[in-house]
């Protein structure tokens, strides 16, 4: 039996690639995770996702924590099974009236796990609507083939590569509108993206990457995660380090040096044709 979906809820991320809302955190809890992000972003004095990726949570105890909460841990259980490691998380955020987008894009484009079965966890640190420009979906595109994309940069687009699926069924998308502090959960070969922020408050999201210890990172060696839950059998993955505080340099270094693997890795897939 499932510890908090129900096996309604387990089958319908089986059959669409996502589901929500799941709830993770109070109102109250999200403002405190967001006023948190605020003062990390004035301290950095420019948007925290321009430096913080792949790793984000890395250099952060409190990151860490929102990782490994409770509520959270027990849906990803029920999809993924007792064995739990977190090998990444990434911000995604909007400013207030911001052109930006996300293009429609397959995370699998972004990474070489075998098999492709990363669930990403998109926690809201505050209300992600349609209109502030909240995650979108087309159901079922994470079954078959994989989604075929073109490279179509735009200095609006978020994706840093401009990975872009063509032919995407637009009239089949799903706009995933979730409370602050709650959660969409997707594969990650499902079909995605979000439109641009016209709302008067920025739209905040922190994406963390959860799998099983069976699935392996084929593009590079040392590939490294965070054991949550269970055992980490077999050795396809390392152990990440532990923050000591806030900003630790060992753990922002130990997090740049990881997502030049992936964007190098995802650089030579496209320079060599890769599309998909």
């Amino acid at each position: 039996m499932p510890k908090v979906l129900t096996e309604d809820q387990v089958r319908e991320f089986d059959q669409n690639g996502f589901l929500f809302p799941v709830e993770a955190y109070s109102r109250e809890e999200a403002a405190e995770l967001h006023a948190r992000f605020a003062t990390m972003e004035e301290h950095l004095g420019h948007e925290p996702q321009k430096k913080f990726r792949v790793k984000a949570h890395l250099p952060f105890p409190w990151l860490c924590d929102v990782v490994r909460n409770e509520k959270l841990l027990d849906a990803i259980e029920d999809i993924l099974g007792p064995n739990i490691l977190c090998w990444g998380a990434s911000f995604f955020t909007k400013k207030a009236n911001d052109p930006r987008f996300v293009s429609w894009h397959t995370d699998s484009f972004y990474y070489g796990l075998k098999p492709a079965e990363t669930v990403t966890a998109w926690l809201a640190f505050n209300d992600a609507t349609v209109e502030s420009g909240c995650v979108q979906y087309i159901p079922g595109t994470h079954k078959g083939p994989p989604a075929v994309h073109e490279i179509r940069k735009h200095e609006h687009n978020l994706v840093q590569q401009g990975q872009t699926v063509v032919d995407v069924p637009e009239d089949k998308a799903v706009f995933a509108e979730v409370n602050a502090g709650q959660v969409v959960l997707h594969h990650e070969s499902v079909v995605h993206g979000s439109g641009p922020n016209r709302a008067n408050h920025p739209r905040v999201g922190f994406s963390i990457h959860y799998v099983a210890p069976h699935v392996k990172e084929t593009r590079f060696d040392g590939a490294t995660a965070m054991l949550l839950r269970g055992e980490n059998f077999g050795d396809n993955w390392g152990i990440d380090p532990e923050p000591r505080h806030d900003y630790d340099p060992a753990c922002i270094k130990f997090m740049e040096d990881t997502r030049a693997k992936f964007t190098n890795s995802t650089a030579d897939k496209i320079a060599v044709g890769g599309r998909s």
